[in-house]
C-alpha cells in the first residue's frame, strides 16, 4: 500500500536500504575491474591507479556497510513504533506477524549485517597487512554480498508496503505464547535445561575469547569462533524460554521484542545488541586467523593483533550478554525470596 510511504519510519528505513544497495552493487562493479586487472607486486601507472581507487571504494563501501548492520536495528525499530499503527499489535512481533514477509525482511537484516560485518572485518585486516594480498579476495566477497542487501531491500519493501494498517493483527500472546505453551508445555520448552546449556556456552565462550586475547593464534581464534557460535544459537531459546518470563514475571509470556518496552527497562536492546555483537566478533575471530594464516604469513604481528581486539570485545560482550540476561532472574529471586516462578513444574 502506497499510503505507507508517508510513515516516516519506513521511508528511513527503505531509503537507508537502498543507497546501502546501490553503494554494494558499485562495490560489485568495480570489484569486477580489480579481479581482471590486480597484479600484485606489479609498479605499472595502471597498477597503481587501480590501487588508489580500490582503496577508496573499499572505504566508501565500508561505510555503506556500516549502515548496513545499523539497519538491523533499524527494521526492528520501525515495526515497534509502527504497533501504535495496526491494532492489535502490541510489540514487533504483531508487526512482521501481519504480512508474509515480515519475518523474512527482519531475517535478510541479520543475515546482512553480519555479513556486512564480517566483510568490514577483512577489509580491515587487507589495510594492516605489509602487502594487499586480501585485496583480490574482500572484492570477489562482493559479488555474493552486494545480492544479500538487494534481496534485503526488496523484501523489506515487499514487507513495508504490504502492511494493512486497517487490519487487526495478532498479538504476540496469540501468535507466540499460545502457540509455544501448547506444544511444550505451558513455560515453553525445555526452560531449564535451554539455561543450562546457553550458560555453559556462553561462560565457554568468555573463555575462550579471552584465551585468544591472551594467546592469539589460529587454534585459540578458531576455538573462540566456535563457542561464540554455539553460545549464540543457545542463547535464543534460553531468552525465549526462561529469560522473558523471568523478565515479565508470568511463566506463558515468552516474546522476546517485548523486552525492548520499557515496562521491563527496555533490557532488550543490550542484551539483543550485546548478543549481536560478541557472536561477531567471536566469529570474526577465526576468520582473521584463517585468512591470516592463510594469507599473510609475514604479518603475524598485525593478524594477532586485530585479533586481539575483536576477542577482547567478543569478551567483553559475552560477559555483558551472561549478567544481562541473569539479572531478571536474580531480581525475580530477590523480590520473592527465592520462590521458583514456574512453581513445581
Amino acid at each position: 500500500m502506497l499510503e505507507n510511504l508517508l510513515r516516516p519510519w519506513i521511508v528511513a528505513r527503505l531509503l537507508s536500504g537502498g543507497a546501502v544497495a546501490l553503494l554494494a552493487l558499485f562495490g560489485a562493479w568495480v570489484a569486477w575491474r580489480v579481479l581482471k586487472r590486480w597484479r600484485i607486486g606489479a609498479s605499472t601507472e595502471g597498477q597503481l591507479a587501480l590501487e588508489r581507487r580500490a582503496e577508496l571504494v573499499a572505504a566508501v563501501v565500508q561505510v555503506a556497510l556500516v549502515f548496513a548492520a545499523a539497519n538491523l536495528a533499524l527494521t526492528v525499530l520501525t515495526a515497534d513504533r509502527l504497533t501504535h499503527s495496526i491494532r492489535g499489535a502490541m510489540c514487533a512481533w504483531g508487526v512482521f506477524d501481519a504480512s508474509p514477509h515480515g519475518f523474512l525482511a527482519l531475517a535478510t537484516s541479520a543475515l546482512g549485517a553480519a555479513l556486512c560485518a564480517l566483510w568490514v572485518v577483512l577489509h580491515r585486516l587487507d589495510l594492516k597487512l605489509a602487502k594487499p594480498v586480501l585485496t583480490r579476495r574482500k572484492f570477489a566477497a562482493l559479488f555474493g554480498l552486494a545480492p544479500v542487501l538487494v534481496l534485503d531491500l526488496y523484501v523489506t519493501a515487499r514487507w513495508a508496503l504490504d502492511l494493512d494498517m486497517e487490519v487487526v493483527a495478532t498479538c504476540c500472546s496469540l501468535g507466540l505464547d499460545d502457540a509455544l505453551g501448547g506444544t511444550q508445555g505451558a513455560g515453553g520448552g525445555p526452560r531449564e535445561l535451554a539455561a543450562w546449556i546457553a550458560l555453559g556456552t556462553g561462560v565457554g565462550a568468555v573463555l575462550a575469547s579471552a584465551f585468544s586475547w591472551r594467546r592469539p593464534g589460529r587454534f585459540a581464534g578458531w576455538l573462540a569462533a566456535g563457542f561464540s557460535v554455539a553460545a549464540a544459537g543457545a542463547a535464543i531459546p534460553a531468552i525465549l524460554w526462561f529469560v522473558a518470563p523471568h523478565a515479565y514475571e508470568t511463566p506463558h509470556h515468552l516474546c522476546p521484542f517485548c523486552l525492548l518496552h520499557a515496562d521491563v527497562g527496555g533490557i532488550g536492546w543490550p542484551l539483543f545488541g550485546a548478543l549481536f555483537g560478541a557472536a561477531l566478533c567471536g566469529a570474526a575471530t577465526g576468520l582473521v586467523q584463517s585468512q591470516g594464516a592463510a594469507s599473510a604469513r609475514g604479518d603475524g604481528a598485525a593478524v594477532d593483533a586485530l585479533s586481539r581486539r575483536l576477542s577482547g570485545w567478543a569478551a567483553m560482550g559475552w560477559l555483558t550478554v551472561l549478567l544481562l540476561g541473569a539479572w531478571p532472574v536474580a531480581r525475580y529471586a530477590w523480590i520473592t525470596g527465592g520462590a521458583s516462578l514456574f512453581g513445581g513444574t
